[in-house]
């Protein structure tokens, strides 16, 4: 897997710190409001990051089931451990390869993906073997970005300008696999059924955007360029943002699919 899927923990604890309150936490929320979780069930939170849906699954989890939150980053996985929340749930945290999941086949109830699935370099492998764990009537619910958000596509802009175009291209990658379309037929020719498939509507919203931009992977990109150039990054980029700003505060729209696919 490229160095690049690689975190440190300083940018794990940025993550934690200013993405996950601004969208990642209430994208959870969303997301298992549409789940219908079931009592008692066995859950994988797959690319789990620092555990925002692992948490909120773990919140609203009816009866004693089993959570295990799994990520290729041992710093993100560091993090979401320090954040384990009190629960009668038995939750467990994993660092691993989605494409090699050291778990016994037939065990989950549940698989999820927030946000995931455009970062893996080989999704039907990574599918399968979600797949594999899964019980033979388990399901597999994940979100994946609809449309650019126009924060990610104004530091790109940004990026472009003062940067490089490769640091651009990383601004837009979460976005890079967007095609409702594309992913069902995905999800069927890897041996799952759609069932659902809604859009989520969400506002992000922030008020310290330096913080935000140097939250995001791109970080290493601008502490190489200088605070100069940085700092060019973050005041073209708000003026890009200006339309979304109310009060100090950016409120910028994003939109997601939500899949819910079964087994079989």
């Amino acid at each position: 897997m490229p160095d690049s899927f690689r975190l440190t923990e300083a940018a794990a604890r940025k993550y934690q710190a200013h993405s996950v309150p601004a969208m990642f936490g209430p994208l959870a929320e969303r997301t298992v409001e549409l789940l219908r979780l079931q009592s008692d069930a066995h859950v994988l939170d797959v690319a789990c990051g620092t555990g925002a849906l692992t948490r909120a699954i773990a919140k609203s989890l009816p009866g004693r089931g089993r959570i295990l939150g799994t990520d290729l980053n041992q710093t993100m996985i560091d993090v979401a451990r320090e954040l384990t929340p009190d629960t009668t749930h038995t939750l467990e945290w994993l660092a691993a390869d989605v494409t090699e999941l050291p778990l016994k086949d037939g065990t989950f109830d549940l698989a999820c993906i927030q946000q995931g699935l455009q970062f893996f370099p080989d999704k039907p492998a990574a599918l399968r073997e979600i797949q594999r764990v899964l019980k033979s009537d388990g399901r597999l619910c994940l979100t994946c970005w609809k449309e650019i958000s126009p924060f990610n596509d104004s530091l790109a802009t940004a990026l472009e300008h003062h940067i490089s175009t490769q640091a651009a291209k990383k601004a837009r990658a979460p976005f890079s696999y967007r095609d409702g379309e594309a992913i069902r037929l995905l999800l069927e020719e890897t041996g799952f059924t759609v069932k659902r498939h809604e859009t989520i509507d969400l506002q992000r919203e922030f008020d310290e955007l330096g913080e935000q931009i140097l939250a995001l992977p791109i970080e290493k990109d601008l502490r190489e360029a200088g605070a100069e150039k940085t700092q060019l990054v973050i005041d073209t980029t708000a003026k890009l943002l200006a339309p979304y700003e109310r009060d100090g505060v950016f409120i910028v729209p994003q939109k997601a699919h939500f899949f819910d696919a079964h087994c079989g």
